[in-house]
């Protein structure tokens, strides 16, 4: 076993929980208040950054009605959707598996941050978590690419032993930016396609330990092809 363990940094939605109730419910319902008419599957919108998917919804709105809808989505779940929520199956074991073996363990989102304390508060998680990173109003940038890159930093990780598991192409990018590697959370929301992007793939929780446990040395495949 290497002296010091990859850190290993999670996205929340579609990793940690399957929170696709509570936000496909609340975009229908802020839809449906805007009458914005037919907006195809919703949940295509569960995991991308928040200023991504206005755009989509709202192609000619200006800057301020894309912000106020994304204003009522959050009120919405700030007050219903967040408890429309739940863990997957073994994802409890493994998060206490691998703090036992030593694992510094982080959590990166672009769920508003509170919102991201609030649901792990609610399933009792918070405590196996070094830090927690969600998007911040005050952010200019709301990308997840800088978000990563901020808790890089600021808690000095390693590039070529840190992990980004998460479920989304948004998360492997942020991941190939930073130059980390990145394990795909085969139980989430990911397409193939997206799932094919990550270095490693983890088809159930039970499955991560041992893809995570290799460090290597020098920096990784992919982060060697960037430009």
């Amino acid at each position: 076993m290497p002296d010091r363990l990859p850190a290993l940094i999670f996205d929340l939605d579609g990793t940690l929980t399957d929170s696709k109730p509570g936000i496909v419910g609340c975009l229908q319902k802020t839809v449906d208040a805007w009458k914005i008419g037919d907006t195809g599957p919703l949940d295509r919108f569960v995991g991308p950054p928040a200023d991504l998917w206005p755009m989509e919804l709202l192609p000619h709105g200006s800057a301020e009605d894309r912000a106020a809808l994304v204003r009522d989505y959050r009120a919405c779940y700030d007050r219903e959707g967040w408890k429309n929520n739940s863990v997957y199956a073994g994802v409890r074991e493994l998060l206490i598996d691998l703090r036992e073996q030593g694992f510094r363990l982080y959590v990166c989102t672009s769920k508003p941050e509170h919102a991201a304390v609030r649901i792990l508060d609610l399933f009792e998680l918070t405590p196996l978590f070094v830090a927690v990173y969600g998007d911040k109003s005050e952010y200019a940038n709301h990308s997840k690419v800088l978000l990563l890159a901020t808790l890089l930093r600021e808690h000095a990780l390693d590039a070529n032993s840190t992990w980004m598991i998460g479920d989304r192409s948004y998360d492997f990018a942020a991941a190939r930016a930073n130059r980390i590697r990145s394990l795909a959370a085969g139980w989430g929301y990911g397409s193939p396609e997206e799932l094919a992007l990550a270095d490693q793939l983890a088809p159930t929780p039970a499955d991560v330990p041992a893809l995570v446990s290799v460090t290597g040395g020098g920096a990784f495949s992919a982060a060697e092809s960037l430009p």
